[in-house]
């Protein structure tokens, strides 16, 4: 293979690796809150961590002993028996 089609592959394969790395530098989440902002009712509310857009972007969140957690799910898989 020639010197200059190598070098020529050298600058295609760079200028990938630029344009890839932007792509993925326009899909993170633009706007952070320094501070989360909880939307809530009584016990149940909505942590907004940031936005994309006009979206609010974060997770549901419950009150227990006053303090805000995420919950996780109790559903799943169930295994299968034999009988």
């Amino acid at each position: 293979m020639p010197l200059r089609t190598r070098i020529g592959f050298v600058v295609m394969w760079a200028a990938s690796l630029v344009v890839v790395s932007m792509w993925g530098q326009a899909q993170t989440v633009e706007n952070r809150l320094a501070s989360p902002v909880i939307l809530s009712g009584s016990d149940v509310g909505f942590r907004i961590e940031g936005r994309s857009g006009n979206t609010p972007i974060g997770r549901v969140v419950v009150r227990i002993n006053g303090e805000w957690v995420v919950p996780e799910s109790a559903g799943g898989l169930k295994p299968l028996t034999a009988k």
